[in-house]
């Protein structure tokens, strides 16, 4: 393992940087025009070539209250980029042949009372290329659930948590020293302690919401798998993308198995490897992942091989990837990439990208609602403590002439926006209302309602 110390994070020489001016600048403004529009309040960049860093800067805020500058170090939640990391544990099991692709992955039950998969047909390969769903092998259908059934796997192989893996295996013989195996650090004195530098340069993260405005989002689930949760930076990605084309974590014939594109059973080519989307734009062959929680982050990792050449892009609010946005296609920031990194200025999808990001601002705005002011004392009677369990308490506080409930378990904290439909909302992507259920003149409760058919959570007023 003591081959990885030798990676340094390499950055091209002036003379190569200068040739390379032009086609940086114009990535760059693009970028910067695009996130602007699409109102991504902070974002990091890195584009490699020949495994070496060609250009890396942040742009816009990692704390837009406090105006705190997105960097190339700013700490962000990668979300589904992550699969990819569980896809190298995997494979690397795979190497050492500890597991094999057609084992059934009922073998491997769950550590943590997560739900087994117990279809004996389902195998390892289906959880990796997303075709486990109906007929196995049939289709694919994205699942970011089912693919956590490779975390059952890495921890019954190596006795330990799907963290400790990753960091023994991974983080830590590379040297990402910017990363965090999972937000729930923070809640081992000691882990928090250990990552604390590292926290210090968390993104705040927001979402988009109507008519421009962006608002504060809620941080991610704290726990980490094979299918999401990796807490990363551009610089410490960077590392890793170069560690993948030095082969060095796994042999190049057991990546270029992650990397074609898997076959149904009836003969059909697919968008997914293993781990890892594959496809063919205008000849030229890209591997890729996104990463998207609804709002608070995303990011967006393109390799194309045959140019030895990657873009790593990561942000605080959903827009990088939301909607599914396909590079090379209808991926914006990935459309400018390639005409100015491969197709020499020609823009074989931009007319797309912008008609898709359109209909997402379109989309945007037509789905904010109107809001109202509510007198003071009518807020303060909703402000308390409501109880859902013993474990599970949430508390609305009231400042001024605005609500605020705090997130459970998340040490976050969420405005609710009162509606003229009698109940509240809030302005981050989800379809949740939240009503306040009186008993006469006295509030008793409140309940979460989640859309048509589902049953609503109640709490009780306690305090």
């Amino acid at each position: 393992m003591n081959r990885f110390l030798l990676i340094p994070l390499v950055f091209v020489s002036a003379a190569c940087a200068s040739t390379n001016a032009n086609r940086v600048r114009s990535f760059e403004r693009d970028a910067d025009e695009i996130r602007n529009t699409l109102r991504i309040p902070g974002m990091s960049a890195a584009i490699l070539e020949n495994q070496k860093i060609l250009w890396t800067r942040g742009f816009g805020y990692a704390d837009l209250e406090n105006r705190v500058p997105a960097t190339p170090q700013t700490l962000y939640s990668i979300a589904s980029v992550t699969k990819t990391f569980g896809s190298t544990l995997l494979m690397q099991l795979v190497e050492k042949a500890q597991v094999a692709l057609n084992e059934p992955i009922a073998k491997y039950p769950p550590s943590q009372g997560a739900p087994a998969i117990t279809d004996e047909r389902v195998q390892i390969r289906h959880i990796l290329s997303h075709t486990s769903e109906g007929t196995p092998g049939q289709g694919f259908s994205y699942n970011g659930a089912l693919y956590d059934g490779i975390t059952n796997v890495i921890e019954n192989k190596y006795g330990a948590s799907f963290a400790d893996v990753l960091a023994r295996q991974l983080l830590e013989p590379l040297q990402m020293t910017e990363s965090v195996p999972g937000h729930n650090v923070i809640d081992n004195p000691e882990l928090a302690r250990r990552y604390a530098p590292a926290l210090a340069r968390f993104a705040k993260p927001y979402a988009f919401y109507g008519n421009g405005e962006i608002v504060p989002a809620t941080y991610p689930s704290r726990g980490i798998g094979a299918s999401a949760g990796l807490l990363s930076t551009v610089r410490d990605l960077a590392k890793y993308d170069v560690a993948l084309d030095r082969h060095l974590l796994i042999q190049p014939q057991t990546q270029e198995l992650a990397w074609t594109p898997f076959v149904s059973n009836a003969g059909k080519q697919l968008p997914y490897g293993l781990g890892w989307f594959v496809g063919d734009y205008q000849g030229e062959r890209l591997v890729w992942h996104s990463g998207n929680w609804g709002s608070g982050f995303s990011a967006i990792y393109v390799k194309l091989p045959a140019r030895n050449l990657s873009m790593i892009l990561l942000a605080n609010s959903e827009a990088l990837s939301d909607p599914f946005w396909v590079p090379g296609e209808t991926n914006p920031f990935t459309c400018s990439f390639l005409r100015h990194f491969v197709f020499n200025g020609d823009d074989p999808c931009k007319r797309a990208a912008e008609t898709v990001m359109n209909t997402w601002l379109e989309g945007r705005a037509a789905r904010a609602e109107p809001t109202m002011t509510l007198d003071e004392t009518v807020l303060a009677s909703y402000a308390g403590e409501y109880q859902q369990s013993e474990r599970r308490t949430y508390t609305v506080a009231r400042e001024g002439t605005r609500l605020f409930i705090d997130i459970p378990t998340r040490d976050d904290r969420l405005e609710l926006f009162a509606s003229p439909k009698g109940d509240f909302f809030f302005k981050v992507t989800t379809p949740t209302r939240v009503r306040f259920v009186r008993e006469g003149a006295t509030v008793a409760g409140l309940e979460f309602h989640f859309g048509e058919g589902e049953e609503p959570i109640r709490a009780k007023k306690v305090r």
